[in-house]
């Protein structure tokens, strides 16, 4: 006889629960007696080792490691080559889904066959079918994918019976971050909305202090860490202590030994939660997101539910208290709520499936999951006006799932020559299809040309999994037509451009220099969100072709960083940026043109300014020059930036952008996507 379990598939550890003989769930431990088992993969023998062996073998420094893969689910793109073969990340996860079944299976003394696998709620379509798919490949079959914290939501509905109360899921994992609002009766968890960034998590707090001491020892020694893999993991591993470190001490010393040089550093409680708060300030935002969408307010809450194992970090309790104006919620154990709640979800799904009116399986708490999708599901269309192509919402995010709807477009067919229909599918917020994330391409086929235009409705909807289905049915005639699905082109650049001038032309090499204002006005939160926006602007680059440079203008004019493709180098230089004085961006132009000057590559100069910078007649003339030579430049500008001087600065008119507040980070995010798009869309920008 096979059973059930319950997995918390997680970026950097797993968990595996059953419900026991009691009807309650419980975590299984593993072949170490631990609850928690290392994501992480070691090549080096066969069959591959996974868990707190292959994690042993990746602090020694081993290359035949594979790690945070769990954010590249669903990506073509992520591959890691061991002994001659690829893996993808459902690949990797499939061997992570296998070793906790094998362990499940020898606790319980029987084989194992389904199971509930919890995701992120930011993950998108893609992601979400990767997971089913690396579940079928480890031998389950899985009965539901369910966001994570509504897992949480659900575990704790569980010890909370008779509950009635709307609770906030803070779920801050090693690679992801959540936030879910969900209203707990006895009678169901009814998620009311939900936001989150599946790039921010334990490892960007790793990060942050590794880019540290990478500039600590390179300053000390004149060997720079970051050129090392070797030294590069040894910094990570001891970043990754220190954090561990700092949850219990206000301070640690943190030892380097990277070949013959030898190095230790004091680390504060106080300095890394300082350099940390752009992070703690992502969580807050996407925070009050989530609140705005379920139209409440901190005093409309019961309480807050903190999931994930960085939660351990006293900064998050600290900063959920000030936010919330009362401490967390307290007795949930922030890495195994998950897997249990993915338990309790098993067995409602068991029991739905015996066909019995009331389940087999009986548990205390809710009966039933209401969830929501974090991401609207549309499709690309072509405006009103037939000038531009948007993302046109068919489902908004936040609705319960299942959700479908319809929408009807009209389609030329040019009497019978054209009986074919290409739809591809968006999930993302923006009006502009280049800041959301392209599904798919859907070519329906066997359209009728009974007019010159006809009608296609096309239906779409989440299933419960949050998993997309699309079909599309031509209206004057009732036919259902013919679905084919084919790979995204490479080259999405022309969806930046108006219709009648799509042009089949992939992205070449680029190079970028990002001219930051550091000036004294950037002082406090400008800096911080400029700094989020450079990073954003950074996640969303393509460096397999391109290269990122970036210059601080102040009263002093500083190369940070030279052009390249290393984003761990980036990142170190966007922490080192300090206001002070006046706004040289002639200096700062004028050395970007000199780094841009001789190179076969499409060449870039994207500035950041918050108001008039001194000589502003001299920066417009350098700006010239840099277009006159081919340059392109895009003028973003914030705070007291003027909008008219922004244009001068700017190759086009739709290159110069004015930020408001809240918008620089998806300003920047966009002008990422469309220069790694290869450009063309910068003259569409709205």
């Amino acid at each position: 006889m096979a059973t059930f379990v319950g997995i918390d598939l997680g970026t950097t550890n797993s968990v595996v629960a059953y419900r026991n003989a009691y009807g309650r769930p419980e975590v299984i431990a593993n072949r170490d007696g631990a609850h928690v088992t290392p994501s992480v993969i070691y090549f080096g023998s066969d069959p591959p080792a996974v868990g707190q062996e292959a994690k042993e073998w990746a602090r020694l420094g081993n290359e035949e490691i594979a790690s945070f893969f769990k954010p590249h689910m669903g990506s073509p793109l992520y591959r890691l080559r061991f002994h001659g073969r690829d893996y993808d990340a459902t690949d990797l996860s499939a061997l992570v889904l296998n070793r906790l079944k094998e362990d499940a299976q020898a606790k319980l003394g029987q084989a194992v066959d389904r199971a509930v696998i919890t995701v992120p709620a930011y993950f998108g379509d893609a992601q979400r079918k990767a997971t089913i798919a690396a579940g079928e490949a480890a031998g389950l079959r899985v009965l539901r994918i369910i966001n994570e914290p509504t897992a949480a939501a659900l575990a704790y509905g569980l010890q909370k019976t008779g509950a009635n109360e709307t609770v906030l899921i803070y779920d801050l994992g090693g690679g992801t971050f959540d936030v879910t609002v969900a209203r707990i009766t006895p009678e169901q968890v009814a998620v009311l909305s939900t936001a989150g960034d599946h790039d921010l998590g334990g490892k960007n707090w790793d990060d942050r202090i590794a880019s540290y001491l990478a500039e600590k020892f390179a300053a000390d020694t004149g060997i720079d860490p970051l050129d090392d893999p070797l030294a590069l993991n040894e910094v990570l591993v001891r970043s990754e202590q220190a954090k561990w470190a700092l949850s219990e001490r206000t301070a640690t010393r943190i030892n380097l030994q990277l070949g013959e040089e030898r190095r230790g550093y004091e680390l504060t409680r106080v300095e890394f939660e300082s350099m940390t708060f752009p992070l703690m300030d992502r969580t807050r935002r996407l925070t009050e997101e989530a609140l705005d969408e379920a139209k409440l307010s901190w005093k409309d809450l019961g309480g807050v539910l903190l999931v994930g194992g960085s939660t351990r970090m006293p900064m998050v309790r600290t900063y959920v208290t000030q936010m919330a104006g009362a401490p967390p919620r307290s007795g949930v154990n922030v890495d195994e709520v998950v897997a249990l709640g993915a338990v309790i979800q098993a067995a409602m799904e068991e029991g739905l499936e015996a066909g019995d009116a009331s389940p087999q399986f009986r548990l205390a708490g809710a009966r039933r999951v209401q969830d929501v999708m974090s991401h609207s599901l549309g499709v690309v269309a072509v405006n009103g006006e037939g000038t531009a192509y948007i993302n046109d919402i068919v489902i908004r995010r936040n609705l319960a799932i299942p959700a479908e709807n319809t929408k009807s477009y009209l389609h030329a067919t040019h009497g019978g020559a054209n009986a074919k229909l290409e739809v591809y599918l968006t999930q993302g917020e923006s009006a502009a299809p280049l800041d959301c994330s392209v599904l798919g391409k859907y070519v329906f086929t066997g359209i009728q040309a009974t007019d010159a235009e006809v009608t296609v409705d096309i239906r779409m909807s989440y299933d419960a999994n949050g998993v997309v289905q699309v079909r599309a049915t031509q209206r004057d005639t009732g036919h259902a037509l013919a679905l084919a699905v084919e790979p995204v082109p490479d080259d999405l650049s022309w969806l930046g451009r108006p219709p009648q001038t799509v042009e089949e032309q992939g992205p070449g090499p680029s190079r970028v220099y990002l001219l930051m204002d550091a000036s004294a006005s950037m002082t406090g939160f400008p800096l911080v969100e400029a700094q989020t926006a450079a990073r954003e602007f950074l996640d969303r680059c393509d460096f397999t072709h391109m290269e990122v440079g970036l210059v601080s203008f102040s009263n002093q004019v500083i190369l940070q960083c030279e052009a390249t493709d290393n984003v761990r180098r980036l990142q170190a230089a966007l922490m080192r940026l300090e206001p002070d004085g006046s706004t040289n961006l002639t200096e700062a132009l004028e050395l970007a043109r000199q780094r841009l000057a001789a190179t076969d590559r499409t060449r870039y100069i994207v500035i950041l300014t918050d108001g008039y910078p001194d000589a502003p007649e001299s920066a417009v003339e350098q700006a010239a020059a840099a277009r006159q030579g081919g340059i392109e430049i895009v003028a973003i500008g914030m705070g007291e930036a003027d909008r008219d001087y922004l244009r001068r600065l700017a190759s086009t008119e739709s290159g110069s952008i004015f930020a408001h507040a809240g918008e620089l980070v998806r300003t920047f995010g966009h002008i990422a996507r469309v220069i790694t798009e290869g450009g063309r869309g910068l003259r569409t920008l709205s």
